[in-house]
């Protein structure tokens, strides 16, 4: 009997210092720990805030988020939401990072401001099913573009 999944999305503010080049560090780093507990996932990095999904099994989510919610190297960090999922939708990444500041390009502006409603990249605003369908839908994309 497998474990029911879950996918966790959460919100935070980077402190000072904490840059997009320290930030992939860590990712590479996570990416590894990420793949031994079979979490997947994406973090959207942009205007120094975070939105990030993790997948996988209750108790494996739990523990990393509550691993993470404390890093210094972030603040005012809130849950979004949790759900229960049949399906993974970032199967294929351990952590797949997307720094929003670098990629502005128009594909990604109306993807934002259709699931969000404003031009903005500002997680801490959005509601759970439009952080959910903006990083999907973000997804969708970023697949589509390491296709081309």
């Amino acid at each position: 009997m497998s474990l029911p999944l879950i996918r966790l999305l959460y919100a935070s503010r980077a402190t000072s210092g904490t840059s997009y080049g320290a930030l992939i560090g860590i990712m590479d780093h996570a990416r590894d720990k990420n793949s031994v507990s079979n979490i997947t996932g994406m973090l959207c990095y942009g205007s120094g805030q975070f939105l990030q999904a993790l997948e996988g099994d209750r108790q494996s989510v739990s523990d990393l988020y509550h691993r993470i919610a404390p890093d210094p190297r972030h603040t005012e960090c809130q849950l979004i939401s949790i759900v229960e999922i049949d399906a993974r939708a970032f199967a294929e990444w351990s952590m797949k990072v997307v720094n929003w500041d670098d990629g502005k390009s128009a594909r990604r502006q109306s993807l934002l401001e259709a699931d969000t409603g404003t031009s903005e990249f500002n997680p801490s605003a959005m509601r759970a099913e439009q952080a959910n369908r903006f990083l999907q839908h973000l997804a969708e994309l970023e697949r589509e573009i390491a296709g081309d």
